[in-house]
């Protein structure tokens, strides 16, 4: 059996930076994984749309570049940073939060060897 130790209080800065930066990779992952398989979707429904009628051709593949570019750049490149963000700010009221009930309540313990 290994060493009992407390966690009194954790370094809100740091905590949230981290959380941020796991939501932040997290986020590019789905993204680009998110981005593929809409991108197939969009594809095939576009192509299944050509297929009924020529004369929507161009207005439908027009439509559907500019889509999967606003989409590209919204999953990948935005929503990474809003996640980073937004796991911020959580983490550091969920950090202050623990910081403040810790003494209070307990703090957690953990079981070292």
């Amino acid at each position: 059996m290994g060493e009992i130790k407390k966690i009194k209080s954790i370094p809100v800065f740091d905590f949230s930076v981290i959380i941020g930066v796991i939501s932040a990779i997290l986020s590019f992952i789905s993204g680009i994984i998110y981005f593929i398989v809409g991108y197939g979707v969009l594809y095939s429904l576009s192509t299944y749309i050509i297929s009924l009628n020529n004369e929507t051709a161009a207005v439908v593949n027009s439509v559907a570049s500019s889509i999967t570019a606003m989409g590209a750049f919204y999953l990948i490149i935005v929503w990474p940073i809003l996640m980073f963000f937004v796991s911020f700010i959580v983490a550091a009221i969920a950090t202050l939060l623990y910081n403040y009930l810790a003494p209070r309540i307990g703090p957690i313990k953990l079981e070292l060897e």
